[in-house]
């Protein structure tokens, strides 16, 4: 085995489970979003579970519209949404991976340590085994934005007792590669910004400038081009991306990568910031003070 590169591993990169290693080696070969997703199905599928479920919400309190979802689990289950509205309160993404961080067993297989249920619940849990559910982890995530939240669930038509002795072998790399394929996936996202909206390398260069605060005058100067040049090429971009306003465009600039995300401001002319150290010092590193040149024999 060996790094995207070519790079060998090196005996200290190997004490992971071997399945676990594979994924993730794998992880590091993908290129789209569509490679992680079909690297998390070929996962579920090599341990006999047919059903992954990914459900990501950039801001969940307003979940309903900013979630997307990548399942196996066909479009019956949409359609049942669609029929039965109240669904969407008692899913688990909403009751738990909103909130926590435990990952928890699911599907009725495991109805008996699920508590007190409301009839809405228990209705969702059975309806879930139709779709192919009876036994599961889901697995709660999550990113650098305080509101955003995601789950992934893998599982399949299986008695508890089979579910139980997967997890007992492979638990810890259910866990990772639910981990580490939703950072892949979310960083690939971003990335794929520019394709999913079709932006040309100008208007990336004008969305770049737009997140660094510049304001039209400003543009036009940096770019040789007319005022009214830079009026057009952002009405074109808002229309590509939605973007609603100047602000919205920033703030597409910086999660999509493209500038620098101002929380994480640069330090100047400070190497580091450090929060802390062991010994309580709370300070930050600073450029080595430059010699003075001795004047006096000048």
């Amino acid at each position: 085995m060996a790094h995207f590169d070519g790079t060998p591993l090196r005996g200290t990169e190997k004490f992971i489970p071997t399945r676990l290693l594979d994924f993730l080696l794998n992880l590091e070969t993908s290129t789209s979003t569509e490679d992680v997703w079909t690297h998390l199905v070929q996962l579920g599928a090599d341990l006999g579970l047919d059903v992954v479920d990914y459900v990501f919400a950039n801001d969940f309190r307003n979940w309903e519209k900013t979630q997307f979802i990548r399942t196996t689990i066909d479009s019956r289950w949409f359609d049942l949404i669609e029929r039965f509205p109240h669904m969407r309160y008692t899913s688990n993404f909403r009751t738990h991976g909103c909130r926590f961080m435990t990952p928890m067993m699911v599907g009725p297989a495991y109805l008996d340590d699920m508590g007190p249920l409301s009839e809405d619940k228990r209705r969702h849990v059975e309806l879930s085994a139709k779709m192919g559910l009876a036994a599961g982890i889901a697995i709660p995530l999550r990113m650098e934005s305080p509101n955003q939240a995601a789950m992934l669930t893998f599982g399949g038509k299986i008695s508890r007792g089979s579910f139980d002795a997967i997890l007992d072998e492979h638990g810890w790399t259910l866990h990772a590669a639910a981990l580490s394929a939703h950072t892949r996936f979310s960083e690939l996202f971003r990335r794929e910004f520019t394709d999913r909206n079709h932006l040309t390398e100008k208007q990336q260069e004008l969305i770049c400038l737009v997140g660094q605060g510049l304001m039209d005058k400003q543009i036009a100067f940096e770019l040789g081009i007319s005022f009214s040049a830079v009026r057009q090429r952002l009405a074109s971009v808002q229309q590509k991306t939605g973007a609603h306003n100047r602000a919205h465009l920033a703030a597409l600039a910086m999660r999509a990568g493209l500038v620098p995300d101002p929380v994480l401001d640069d330090t100047g002319d400070q190497k580091t910031v450090f929060l802390s150290t062991g010994d309580g010092l709370k300070n930050a590193e600073m450029p080595a003070t430059p010699v003075m040149q001795d004047t006096a024999a000048e």
